[in-house]
């Protein structure tokens, strides 16, 4: 069967430094993947190239059995959505306005917004639990209410890849568990394929059906949570000794515990 994205012997570069290099992996339609690896193995390049953001300096990602780089951009856009690590908002712009941008691939060139657009707009962020910010300026949200604002964005592009770069990163404890159960809820209600970059390898292991280890820009694993966060390819992709358990209700603990030799 032929999955629904797939990157073959990826390249790609930010000048003379390369980021992936010959990297191959298959995502399957309706799952979530972690990619995982330390800062430079070349997990945000990934999600960036797949995302037509970054230019592979060689190789291809495919859709469906078709090159990206062939299909309209407007045409990807509708079935993929990226949401950056980061959002500099330099100019004020209302919530809800940030969440019809979603809309824009399947708008008219220069249309206002239909009520349709507008329908699915609140209708995510109602799902998102940001309704009542539709009003709020979004540059002065705090982070987990902006991530929870882009998140509704992206289902209002109804695409059914999510791409998500530390979607968690620099939220607090509760924060961040809310928009893990959000993420998870969203996920199971649309069957949506999710590529999620993380750091948090316990988050990983119990989130992902999947995890994606990478080194020096190429796959080092990519399976089942257990077979991968293994003490020996943590260790390769990370230089730390872990130790690995599960716990009384079967959820994977990794305990990075010193430097490996």
């Amino acid at each position: 069967m032929t999955p629904l994205l797939e990157a073959r012997r990826l390249h790609a570069r930010y000048g003379a430094t390369p980021a992936l290099a010959g990297l191959d992996a298959a995502f399957e339609a309706g799952e979530i993947a972690a990619i995982l690896g330390e800062n430079g193995s070349g997990k945000s390049t990934l999600l960036k190239v797949i995302a037509r953001i970054v230019s592979p300096a060689g190789g291809e990602v495919l859709l469906e059995g078709r090159p990206l780089a062939d299909l309209p951009r407007r045409q990807t856009a509708r079935r993929i959505a990226y949401l950056p690590q980061t959002v500099d908002l330099v100019f004020p712009i209302r919530c809800l306005d940030l969440v019809l941008q979603g809309r824009a691939p399947y708008a008219p060139d220069f249309a206002a917004d239909r009520p349709e657009d507008l329908r699915l707009a609140l209708d995510a962020m109602r799902a998102c639990d940001v309704a009542e910010l539709a009003d709020r300026d979004a540059s002065a949200l705090s982070g987990g209410e902006r991530r929870r604002v882009f998140l509704a964005r992206a289902l209002a592009q109804e695409a059914e890849i999510w791409l998500l770069d530390e979607p968690t990163s620099g939220l607090d404890p509760r924060h961040r568990l809310e928009f893990l159960g959000l993420l998870a809820r969203t996920h199971a209600g649309r069957g949506t394929t999710v590529l999620v970059v993380t750091h948090e390898m316990e988050t990983a292991a119990n989130l992902a059906d999947r995890i994606l280890l990478l080194r020096g820009g190429r796959t080092l694993a990519f399976g089942p949570s257990r077979a991968t966060l293994t003490p020996e390819n943590i260790a390769a992709a990370f230089g730390v000794e872990a130790r690995v358990t599960a716990d009384a209700e079967g959820k994977l603990r990794v305990e990075p515990l010193r430097p490996s030799l």
